[in-house]
């Protein structure tokens, strides 16, 4: 698909196998899907029937009141543990790549080994960026004294982030971006940019600044001529390229993006898309791009906007956390 998610090509790849679980190995033809255990007999299973449990499956689950957390669909265990062998489907949080596939590519005419990030909007909308402690960015705030931190640090209101903002800029005060909490973070992100930093810690400050969460639409903001559009959307893309199929905050990073095929989207109808990196890079940036927002996570949680004081000088932390919109 493009970046609109209207159909580009459905003739570049076709799937011959897929892995899961790192023990069974699924072949398909044009009407079965047949399971290689690695170890144990193999079983052929038609696509007919795989497609009549997968639309039970959809139904089940989009019917489902949202928050009630985990279900059974009994109608369709057998199957589903039939096809594990009684074996959980879990992604490991620390790899980037859901589904292991070998394809054929027609226009290479050869088969390669292809892993795809798989986002689904049928449940909450999917992270790119997950917040916790190594996501924090740190600020000196200038021209203010313990009276202003105080009454910054006692609001406690539904909107407390933005009123915490607003009380501190009413008042003058001033912020410098000093570092990333995580040395871990920042040495990622350098590989990615040597100033990633202080373009992300800058769209912190003005999503506050401009009641804003979208990150297109914060770029807008920082934007002034043909030259710094190119620079702000190449920097950006290539965070959220690396957030998406390679980087992880919290786990030092070689620069290598763990997946090579692209992100296998499942709509909210139930529909199966597919945006490919290997031939069409710039639409996965675009997309990327285009439907990413900041998020605000726990201030409780991960210690952020509650103003301290070290050596007279007064600093507050702000949180990354980017979802898919």
């Amino acid at each position: 698909m493009d970046e609109n998610l209207q159909q580009k090509n459905d003739t570049t790849f076709q799937i011959l196998e897929f892995l899961i679980n790192e023990c069974t190995q699924y072949k398909l033809s044009s009407d079965k899907i047949i399971k290689v255990p690695f170890t144990g007999n193999s079983k052929s299973y038609d696509i007919s029937y795989i497609s009549s449990q997968y639309k039970v499956l959809l139904q089940k689950i989009t019917t489902q009141r949202s928050g009630t957390g985990a279900f059974d669909i009994d109608e369709i265990q057998p199957l589903i543990n039939d096809l594990l062998d009684g074996n959980k489907l879990k992604g490991s949080s620390k790899i980037k790549g859901d589904l292991k596939t070998i394809v054929f590519d027609s226009i290479q005419n050869s088969n390669f080994n292809i892993s795809y990030s798989i986002k689904s909007e049928l449940g909450a909308k999917a992270t790119l960026v997950n917040a916790s402690q190594q996501t924090n960015f740190i600020y000196e705030i200038r021209n203010i004294d313990d009276t202003i931190m105080n009454d910054c640090n006692n609001i406690n209101t539904r909107e407390k982030l933005k009123e915490k903002y607003k009380l501190l800029i009413d008042n003058g005060a001033e912020f410098d971006f000093i570092k990333i909490q995580s040395d871990t973070f920042r040495d990622n992100l350098k590989l990615i940019d040597s100033n990633l930093d202080e373009i992300l810690a800058k769209i912190l400050i003005l999503s506050y600044a401009k009641n804003e969460k979208k990150i297109k639409e914060l770029l807008s903001f920082m934007i002034t001529d043909n030259q710094s559009e190119i620079y702000y959307n190449k920097k950006l893309k290539d965070f959220a390229n690396h957030s998406a199929f390679g980087m992880f905050p919290s786990v030092e990073w070689n620069g290598i993006n763990d997946v090579n095929g692209g992100i296998i989207i499942v709509t909210k109808t139930g529909k199966v898309y597919l945006l490919d990196l290997i031939y069409f890079k710039s639409i996965v940036d675009n997309y990327l791009l285009e439907n990413i927002k900041l998020e605000s996570a726990s201030t409780s949680k991960f210690k952020y906007f509650k103003v301290y004081k070290e050596d007279n000088k007064y600093y507050f932390k702000l949180n990354l956390q980017i979802r898919f919109k």
